[in-house]
């Protein structure tokens, strides 16, 4: 891989790591795994699109392999740089990260499938780089057994509508992060789409996400740009794609 598009890499994985990922369990309710709704449910505050007719258990759940299967290929865009699916294996001593706020703590964790949910789901993420974009982007696929995948996208909908700003120690300094929730794209069973802003050194940094339920998969696409709105979006077409290949998967 091109030196420059393993530095791309690099600034994605650090800003998103301070943003976002290595939830363990943190929030309000630490210890509490996530439980199967008896009925679909979403919060309007979050513009989530669609209405599940069905619980998640009406699709099948898909294992890892499956997930790695019905990634995107890495030819999917022609102006990309192709990284493959890897699977997310649990790591020993994982650090747990600091929010301020429970509610953002519990939105993110959902979002990034780090939600203790029973039974586990089976994970897979992609990085993606671009040709004419000096920040990438990144999907996470989780699959939930039962009706894990409403109740988890129950989470982040209800996160969106309570987290508005938080506040996490970073390697330099505290991240401070403003969440905006935005149109929800009509794709899948439910979907919605937010953006975090955090001010740094460099300029705004804006990380933008999609989270979309299908059947029994939750993804979530996240975009970082960095004082240039035109770059701020994950390619539509390869959120509707990767979509399409989740529910043929999943039939």
């Amino acid at each position: 891989m091109p030196v420059h598009v393993a530095r791309r890499a690099s600034l994605l994985s650090a800003l998103v790591a301070v943003a976002s990922v290595a939830f363990v369990g943190c929030g309000a309710h630490p210890g509490r795994p996530v439980t199967a709704p008896a009925a679909p449910s979403t919060s309007p505050s979050a513009s989530a699109s669609g209405s599940p007719s069905a619980p998640a258990s009406a699709s099948r759940t898909l294992t890892a392999e499956e997930l790695v299967a019905a990634a995107l290929p890495t030819e999917a865009s022609p102006d990309a740089y192709g990284h493959p699916v890897s699977v997310r294996r649990p790591r020993a001593g994982e650090r747990e990260s600091e929010v301020s706020d429970p509610a953002c703590a519990r939105l993110l964790e959902a979002a990034h499938a780090r939600r203790p949910s029973r039974p586990a789901p089976a994970v897979a993420e992609q990085t993606f780089n671009w040709r004419n974009d000096p920040n990438g982007g990144d999907s996470t696929l989780a699959s939930y057994g039962n009706s894990g995948a409403v109740a988890v996208f129950a989470e982040v909908s209800d996160g969106l509508g309570a987290c508005r700003y938080y506040e996490s120690p970073g390697p330099a300094t505290t991240y401070k992060g403003t969440v905006t929730v935005g149109p929800a794209p009509r794709l899948g069973d439910e979907a919605v789409q937010f953006e975090i802003t955090a001010p740094t050194e460099g300029g705004s940094h804006v990380t933008q996400y999609t989270v979309v339920r299908t059947g029994s998969v939750i993804a979530t696409f996240t975009k970082l740009s960095v004082g240039d709105p035109d770059l701020r979006a994950f390619p539509p077409a390869l959120i509707a794609r990767q979509i399409s290949l989740l529910q043929q998967a999943q039939r």
